[in-house]
Order: structure tokens, then sequence, then C-alpha cells
């Protein structure tokens, strides 16, 4: 995901960042393996809201975002950011994890069900995979095809892409159901493409009204309710 770095390399979605986290934060544990780490916020994020972490691991296979974000954060001595592919990873060079974390990593990989089962040889007894993904197949559009997506996803096809053999799946549910309505119209309907400059302004502007409006609500009702949709899906997984 290159695109726009040097438009955005300053944007800050705190709210959507901190929203993130929370889905998942409790279920953080101190020995992390963080796949896909873009520009660093959702590394940032664990090191701000989390006690007691022994060290990540965030790998970044892109080369673009591993330099562009090289100095966005001050991030801890225990925090190694790396050039690895997630295939390349074994036991051998950097031990188990007790949590692996993928925010918007696996519809990027076209088998995304070889991932997990390579990421399970990763993980300690009883580890937990953290998992977040795009939602809604019908609201594929350009911007997943120009940010590389093979697919989106629902409750279907996660279960699907998961071994039952390897992994328990604790829990999966939908969230940003608001955020849907803005995907539909700008990247379904207006076929706006990110990498224009009516693209960049799009996330500069109406991304920054969204991070300050709309994410404060969905995280208030989301406590209460979740729903049948959501422009992501959020899923837990245990190791076998």
């Amino acid at each position: 995901m290159d695109w726009g770095v040097n438009e955005l390399k300053d944007l800050e979605l705190s709210n959507y960042r901190k929203y993130q986290f929370d889905l998942i934060g409790d279920l953080i544990g101190k020995n992390i393996l963080e796949v896909g780490s873009g520009d660093r916020s959702f590394t940032n994020q664990i090191v701000k809201n989390s006690l007691g972490i022994e060290r990540i691991v965030s790998i970044e296979p892109s080369n673009t975002l591993l330099l562009a974000y090289k100095d966005k954060y001050n991030l801890p001595d225990y925090v190694t950011i790396t050039n690895d592919n997630l295939f390349d990873l074994t036991p051998e060079s950097y031990g188990l994890f007790d949590t692996i974390i993928l925010i918007h990593v696996l519809e990027h990989i076209e088998n995304d069900r070889d991932a997990l089962t390579h990421l399970h040889s990763l993980l300690q007894p009883g580890g937990k995979v953290l998992i977040e993904v795009p939602a809604m197949k019908s609201l594929f559009s350009v911007h997943d095809k120009m940010l590389g997506h093979y697919r989106r996803y629902n409750k279907t096809n996660f279960i699907k892409m998961v071994d039952p053999e390897l992994y328990q799946t604790k829990d999966l549910w939908y969230q940003d159901a608001i955020g849907m309505i803005g995907s539909f119209i700008f990247f379904k309907l207006k076929k706006t493409e990110l990498k224009s400059e009516k693209g960049i302004g799009l996330i500069k502007n109406q991304g920054m009204l969204y991070d300050k409006y709309i994410i404060p609500i969905e995280k208030f009702y989301e406590k209460f309710i979740r729903l049948p949709f959501g422009l992501s899906i959020t899923g837990v997984l245990e190791k076998r």
C-alpha cells in the first residue's frame, strides 16, 4: 500500500487508530508479532496503550513504507521493525509469539489460508491471532483494486480461511457500519481513485471529519450492540 506516501505522510487519524486498538487491545499479550506495520501508527498504539510488553517484532515487506515512516514515531528499544516477508519467518529466526496481529493485511495475500497456516508455527500454545480485514463483498471497488486487495470478507469466507484443525475461532464481528456509506458513495458509485489529486483530498478532508466525528459515535454504540454488517470485520483466533 504505497499510494500517497508523500502527500499523506503526516496524516494522523488518531481516533480511528485508537478505535482499532480498542477492538482487540484487551487480547494483546506481551510477546507480539505485527504483520504489516505500514505507517507504524498501530505499532504506536500498542506501545502507548499496553502494559508489560516484552517485545514487538513488526514486519513490513514494502521498502517504500519501511523507509518513508522510519522516523514517524520514537518507538522503544523492545520494538524491532524489519523488512521480512511473513512466509520467511521461522521459529528459529524469531522464536514464538503469544500474539500475532494482522490489521488490514490478509486481503493483500492471494492465499490467505496459507498465511494463517504458516503463522500457526510461530505461535505459542494457546496463542492468539488478531485480525482486521475489509468487509462486505458488495463494496469491492476501484479502491480495493488500487490497494492490491484480492477480496473483501464476510463471516462465511472468513471462517473458510481458517483451518479448524489449527485454530479455534473465538470471536468474529463487524464494525464501522457508518463508514460503509462513505465507501459506497466515493469508491463504489463515484469510483474515486486515491492516487489522484481528488483522492488525496478526500482522505485529507472527509477522512479527518470521519475521524473526528463519526468514529467517536461508532465507538460508543458498538459497546452495546453489534450490527450484522460493517466496513470491516474483526476475528480472534486461538491456536489449538
